[in-house]
């Protein structure tokens, strides 16, 4: 089978609604990387100091079968219409080998702490947490999903239970079971939860995954993590509180838009709030 690329240099805040949109047009992978030359080192949980900043742009390679390309360049055309700062369609032809072997490449293992990595399977190391990269996003390589396991670490409780919302790969909630919490992951996307549910087998945890509406979920929940954007974590504000009984780890919240969250999550209490580059994740407890 053949395939088309784009390579599309696009303005950082605007990478989530762009590569939904890419998505909704039949793209079949979407992954974000650095411009050339732009790539910081990586960074180790031991480095000390601030972490470099975050470039405020970045390359989106995407890729679409190439029976779908007329489809794919007018989206695009559609996008660079309607979303300011986009740079230029750059498009080619991919192989199969070709493309399977550019998306194994851009897969790497993230150390999120001295104790835990998470990996793709053909990178991971004893130990480590195994997420098989796709179209859900948590691969566990990106500073908010960082954030959110770092946090998860340092709460979970054997026996408590966590739910998280918008499971995404499943990454956080099978964290958290690793810990020996009892973990029920939500999301809106059908193939979100497939990706859970098979991660969670790949890593021999249990975990409830599932299509449920975050307003239908019942019993409270001693940590809740919510990897989401700040307009999402608003519209679900209410319901947050409601499941929460204890502590609430939010992240996807862009540093100029932490403070809208805080002030729909009232009354609980601001716990931590770190910033990394462009984004930031918040802590609240009861």
């Amino acid at each position: 089978m053949s395939w088309i690329e784009l390579q599309l240099d696009v303005p950082r805040r605007v990478i989530g609604p762009v590569s939904a949109a890419l998505f909704e047009s039949g793209a079949v992978g979407v992954h974000e990387d650095f411009r050339p030359g732009e790539a910081p080192a990586p960074r180790q949980p031991w480095d000390q100091g601030p972490a470099a900043a975050v470039p405020e742009r970045a390359l989106l390679r995407v890729w679409w079968e190439a029976n779908s390309e007329q489809q794919a360049r007018a989206a695009v055309d559609d996008l660079q219409g309607r979303v300011p700062g986009l740079g230029p369609a750059e498009w080619s032809p991919v192989e199969q080998e070709d493309w399977a072997e550019a998306w194994r490449s851009q897969c790497v293992r993230v150390v999120v702490t001295e104790g835990l990595a998470v990996a793709p399977p053909w990178k991971a190391e004893s130990g480590d947490l195994v997420i098989e990269p796709g179209m859900a996003f948590g691969s566990g390589d990106h500073p908010t999903t960082l954030s959110c396991l770092r946090r998860v670490l340092q709460h979970a409780v054997r026996g408590e239970r966590c739910l998280d919302v918008g499971t995404g790969s499943g990454v956080l909630a099978i964290a958290a079971a690793r810990l020996g919490m009892v973990c029920w992951g939500v999301d809106i996307e059908p193939h979100a939860i497939e990706a859970a549910r098979e991660n969670a087998d790949r890593n021999q945890v249990s975990l409830r995954a599932d299509n449920t509406p975050l307003a239908l979920v019942t019993g409270s929940f001693e940590l809740v993590v919510a990897n989401l954007f700040a307009e999402v974590l608003v519209d679900l504000s209410d319901d947050l509180k409601r499941v929460c009984s204890r502590r609430l780890v939010v992240a996807g919240v862009l540093a100029d838009r932490a403070e809208t969250v805080i002030e729909a999550l009232s009354p609980m209490k601001l716990e931590v709030q770190e910033n990394e580059g462009d984004w930031c994740h918040l802590g609240f407890v009861w």
